[in-house]
């Protein structure tokens, strides 16, 4: 499912797993930036199917396509201390004084197809304010999405 892409070499350089998942969850995989495999984040940079049957998400080492300094921050938050869920939980990060900061929105975990229908918005209204949607990952460990959000004046 995941592969790494090569910009120098433009081929696919390895494959990074195969698991297999829901529809559900793979729309999910597919709409996210990022995607955190094994303790390592790695961008995404396309997907594509084969008659609809075999999926890929090609993947490059993160710090390739974020600029700074929200890599840097993004990479700290996810190299932090998390605990894991049974079931995909949403996290929020805002971002202010040139770091995320987590947001207390005690979500439960949610149905993947909401989680997906949140990465389709460029925007979301939190308790009456305005966000702006900066970067999402998927991490595979702790079972979790990452939303890194910037608070915007409309």
């Amino acid at each position: 499912m995941y592969r790494e892409w090569s910009e120098v070499k433009q081929r696919e350089v390895r494959s990074l797993s195969h698991e297999s998942v829901s529809g559900d969850e793979l729309f999910l995989r597919k709409l996210v930036d990022a995607t955190c495999l094994n303790g390592r984040l790695w961008g995404h940079t396309s997907h594509e199917n084969e008659d609809n049957l075999a999926h890929s998400v090609y993947v490059t080492p993160f710090k390739e396509q974020v600029s700074e300094p929200y890599a840097s921050a993004i990479t700290e938050v996810l190299s932090g201390e998390g605990t894991a869920s049974s079931l995909l939980k949403p996290s929020y990060w805002l971002w202010k004084e040139k770091r995320f900061h987590p947001m207390d929105r005690n979500e439960a975990s949610v149905f993947t197809l909401e989680l997906a229908r949140r990465l389709l918005d460029h925007y979301t209204v939190l308790d009456g304010r305005t966000y702006q949607y900066l970067y999402s990952v998927l991490d595979t460990g702790r079972n979790s999405v990452h939303f890194f959000l910037e608070e915007v004046d409309l």
